[in-house]
């Protein structure tokens, strides 16, 4: 299984990846082109120290204005992904994000944890390194695998 959920997080970060604007990007974000990769009881939750820090988003609505609300900070943005780490029913995923704005340039490694039922994602939990999806995948790995 751990297979199929490393190609369903690569399928959804070269969507969510690829450059364009704001508008663009909206009109991408249908609940059909959603479903493809996320489960309609999606919880997005954004890095605890970002802007963007709300307890969590819900449903494509919820992921639709998480995207939103991040878009709206930039002028130009790119995201490329540069690891995908397998842990079992979830995947952890390290990212390079670039941003312009108003003349400032961000340029970071950010890094997010997936969890995958039934062929779709279930949760994205964001993080402010690289290794803190990775971390948090090892941490409950005992709690899943009954301690042994």
């Amino acid at each position: 299984m751990s297979t199929e959920n490393i190609q369903l997080a690569r399928r959804l970060y070269a969507e969510l990846a690829s450059e364009g604007s704001s508008q663009e990007f909206e009109q991408r974000l249908t609940d059909e082109a959603l479903s493809r990769f996320l489960d309609p009881t999606i919880e997005w939750v954004a890095v605890t120290d970002s802007v963007l820090a709300v307890d969590s988003y819900r449903g494509f609505e919820g992921v639709r204005r998480f995207w939103g609300e991040f878009l709206s900070a930039w002028e130009r943005y790119r995201v490329e992904p540069l690891r995908f780490d397998d842990a079992g029913d979830q995947v952890a995923v390290v990212v390079h994000i670039v941003g312009w704005t108003h003349e400032l340039e961000v340029d970071e490694t950010r890094s997010s944890l997936l969890t995958i039922r039934d062929g779709r994602v279930v949760r994205v939990e964001s993080f402010a390194d690289a290794e803190g999806a990775l971390r948090a995948s090892r941490a409950a790995r005992p709690l899943r695998g009954g301690g042994g």
